[in-house]
C-alpha cells in the first residue's frame, strides 16, 4: 500500500467534515489509528479497505491510487479542453466542461483551479451582473479545505483577490493571515545557494519568473492607485516594460520565448492613449503601430505559447486581440486628434480589418 491512501484518506475526511475522533468510532478504531493512517505509519488491514471505499462512496482502486494513475492522462485531456475553450472566450462552453471534470476527479485541485479561473472571467462580464459570486467562494473554500497547505497556497491567494475585488476586505484579511508572513526570509530567493549545475540554473529561472510576475503586479496595483501626472504614468510604465525585458531575457533560454507579445500589446496601447492625452502626435502614431505589430505577432502565434497549445489565461470575449484594440482603444477621443494620420489610419484599418470572433 503506498502513501497515496494516506493523503486520499484525510481528503475524504475532510471533505466530509469529520474529524479523526468520529472516523475512529465508525471504524472501531482508536483515533491514534486513524492519524498513524493518515501520517502513512500504519495502513488499515485488507479487510478494512472494502468498509471503507464504501462508506467514502469511492472504489479500492482509488483508495490505493490505481484510479490514479489511470487518471493522469484523462486530467491532461480535460485541462487542455478546458484551457482551449478559456483562450477562444467560450467561457461558459469552458464552466460546463470544468464542472463536469471536477465531478469526475473531485479531488484534482489543477482542475478546480481552471473552474475558478472560468467563472471568474465570466463573472467579470457585464452580462453575468455577479451571478457566479457564491460559486467561486465556495469552491474556493472548498479546494483549501481538503488540499494540504502548501498546495493550497495559490488558490488562497486567488480567493484574496476575489474577496479584495469584491470589496469584501474582512474575509480577504483573514484568508491573509494564514500566508506566509515574509517573502524575504523564505525559501524562494535563497534556494539558490545549495544547488549547482543545470539544477541551479533551471531554478534560477524559475525563481525569476516568479519574481517577476510578482514585481509586475506590484508595479500594475501602484499605477493603478497612486496620484501621478501623465508624464509619471508614461515614465513609469515605460520603465515597467525595460524591467520586464531585462528579466525575460535571463529567464528564458530562447531569446523570442522571453517576449509575451500579447501583454506588450496591451502595454504599448495604453501607453500611446496616455500620449495621446498630452496631444504628442509622434510618439501617440509610433506606440500605436508598435501594438498593432505585437498584436499581429501574438495573433499569428497564440496556439503556440504553450506546451500543450495553451495560452494559460481567460479570454473574457470571443473577439480577438485586433478587435478590441481598435474597437476599445483607438475609437476613445484620446485619438481624435491623430484620426487623419496615415500611419494611425494604416494601424486602425489592419487591425479592423482582421477583426474576428475566437473559436
Amino acid at each position: 500500500m503506498s502513501q497515496f491512501f494516506s493523503e486520499k484518506f484525510r481528503n475524504l475526511r475532510k471533505i466530509s467534515n469529520l474529524t479523526q475522533e468520529e472516523i475512529a468510532n465508525i471504524f472501531h478504531v482508536s483515533p491514534q489509528t486513524v492519524s498513524r493512517w493518515e501520517t502513512g505509519a500504519n495502513y488499515p488491514d485488507v479487510d478494512m479497505l472494502p468498509h471503507i471505499a464504501i462508506y467514502f462512496k469511492v472504489t479500492i482502486d482509488e483508495l490505493l491510487g490505481t484510479e490514479a494513475l489511470r487518471g493522469t492522462e484523462d486530467v491532461k485531456i480535460l485541462t487542455t479542453n478546458i484551457r482551449n475553450l478559456l483562450n477562444n472566450g467560450k467561457l461558459e462552453d469552458a464552466i460546463d466542461a470544468a464542472r463536469k471534470a471536477t465531478k469526475k476527479y473531485p479531488l484534482d485541485t489543477g482542475l478546480h483551479y481552471h473552474l475558478v479561473q472560468a467563472l471568474s472571467a465570466a463573472n467579470n462580464t457585464p452580462e453575468s451582473n455577479g451571478k457566479h459570486k457564491d460559486e467561486i467562494i465556495s469552491i474556493s473554500e472548498r479546494i483549501i479545505g481538503f488540499a494540504d497547505y502548501k498546495s493550497s497556497l495559490g488558490h488562497r491567494v486567488q480567493l484574496i483577490r476575489q474577496y479584495a475585488e469584491w470589496g469584501m476586505i474582512a474575509e480577504a484579511k483573514k484568508v491573509l493571515d494564514t500566508l506566509p508572513t515574509e517573502i524575504w526570509h523564505s525559501q524562494e530567493p535563497w534556494l539558490g545557494l545549495v544547488l549547482e549545475g543545470a539544477e541551479w540554473h533551471k531554478n534560477q529561472q524559475h525563481r525569476i519568473i516568479r519574481a517577476m510576475y510578482l514585481l509586475e503586479y506590484l508595479i500594475g496595483g501602484f499605477l493603478s492607485k497612486a496620484d501621478l501626472s501623465t508624464t509619471q504614468k508614461i515614465m513609469y510604465r515605460k520603465t515597467k516594460m525595460q524591467i520586464e525585458g531585462l528579466i525575460n531575457t535571463i529567464a528564458y533560454d530562447n531569446v523570442e520565448d522571453s517576449v509575451n507579445h500579447l501583454e506588450l500589446a496591451f502595454a504599448e496601447i495604453i501607453i500611446a492613449e496616455l500620449y495621446g492625452e498630452l496631444q504628442d502626435a509622434e510618439n501617440t502614431v509610433d506606440y500605436v503601430n508598435k501594438a498593432t505589430q505585437n498584436s499581429m505577432y501574438h495573433i499569428n502565434h497564440m496556439d503556440k505559447t504553450g506546451e500543450d497549445g495553451g495560452n494559460y489565461m481567460a479570454w473574457p470575449t470571443r473577439r480577438n486581440l485586433p478587435w478590441i484594440l481598435w474597437e476599445d482603444y483607438l475609437m476613445k477621443p484620446q485619438f481624435d486628434f491623430v484620426r487623419n494620420d496615415e500611419r494611425f489610419i494604416e494601424c486602425f484599418d489592419l487591425l479592423k480589418g482582421i477583426s474576428k470572433m475566437l473559436g
